[in-house]
């Protein structure tokens, strides 16, 4: 039979339109579902970012209603505000390091530089975080984290930066600051009549520690005779006390002294004077509080601890 009038090929037409039209609607179907997961991961980054600068906030806030420790940072001229500055604990530390690992940027333009001393003047930075940067000098340098038209911090590490370094990607690479929180040191925390020695692996705990004591008559308060061979004696019980340290010292360098990368000693300053020569490792002087026998964990704080600046954009 003779198809007069082309039934045939309008069918096969009408079949080929109806498979391109289902083909589209899958496709149509799978851009929809990639445009869903791309705004839902949009969401997610900018959730992260907000994260990050109310935990920040919050830790200025709590940061100004106590007494930053200066250390051996020197202001070259005051910040802006008092609160742009604070020492976050361990665990406070540990929730900013977690923020900051979740933040994403798409355009690949999230910063991370270290600087040895002073920020140069062709770093890739802004002009006004350079110069809020320059406002605090530092002998162990400086690591800026700059997520453009979000915020800007500045670290204060516990160690010194030996070579500068910036990276940037899509995330913030964090590797150095970790790197620094699992750095073998040997403490030295010297004070009259007990002293604390110890091995930490890392800004967790203590590896090994001994306690140094020993008696240390009080301060006199009468003059004289009396307050004349009170205070030699005094002298010879600290001499004592310290002689027992050094020999402390002497046989935890030559257990550890390989491990260990730095000394960190501090404490009463006479007493650090006087311990200081007895120290082969490479030295970090910080002023270390006398330690809490029931928490002596809790000195690693003020050891591996960075100073924080939040630096307005």
């Amino acid at each position: 039979m003779v198809d007069l009038f082309g039934r045939k090929k309008l069918e096969e037409r009408i079949s080929e339109l109806e498979e391109a039209l289902v083909a589209q609607a899958k496709e149509t179907d799978e851009l929809r579902r990639t445009l869903e997961k791309r705004e839902e991961r949009i969401k997610r980054f900018a959730s992260a970012n907000q994260e990050a600068n109310l935990a920040l906030k919050a830790m200025e806030q709590r940061a100004a209603l106590k007494s930053v420790p200066s250390g051996d940072i020197e202001r070259k001229e005051p910040i802006t505000r008092p609160s742009e500055a604070w020492k976050p604990g361990k665990r406070e530390f540990d929730i900013l390091i977690e923020r900051l690992k979740a933040v994403r940027s798409p355009r690949e333009d999230l910063l991370v530089a270290a600087f040895t001393d002073s920020v140069p003047e062709d770093a890739a930075l802004p002009p006004q975080i350079r110069e809020s940067a320059m406002a605090v000098k530092s002998r162990r340098g400086r690591i800026i984290i700059y997520s453009p038209q979000l915020f800007a911090l500045q670290l204060i590490p516990p160690f010194s930066i030996k070579e500068r370094a910036s990276w940037e990607g899509s995330a913030f690479q964090l590797g150095l600051i970790e790197e620094m929180l699992y750095t073998p040191v040997l403490v030295v925390s010297v004070h009259a009549g007990s002293s604390l020695l110890g091995v930490a692996l890392s800004a967790g705990a203590f590896e090994i520690k001994e306690l140094v004591e020993s008696q240390v008559k009080e301060k006199h308060s009468k003059g004289g005779w009396s307050q004349k061979r009170f205070e030699r004696l005094r002298e010879e019980d600290i001499k004592n006390h310290i002689d027992a340290v050094v020999d402390g010292l002497a046989r935890m360098e030559a257990s550890y002294g390989g491990i260990a990368n730095y000394a960190v000693l501090g404490g009463e300053e006479s007493l650090v004077r006087q311990i200081k020569s007895s120290i082969h490792l490479p030295l970090v002087e910080r002023k270390l509080e006398k330690h809490d026998e029931k928490d002596i964990d809790s000195l690693l704080e003020e050891v591996y601890g960075f100073l924080c600046y939040r630096i307005e954009i």
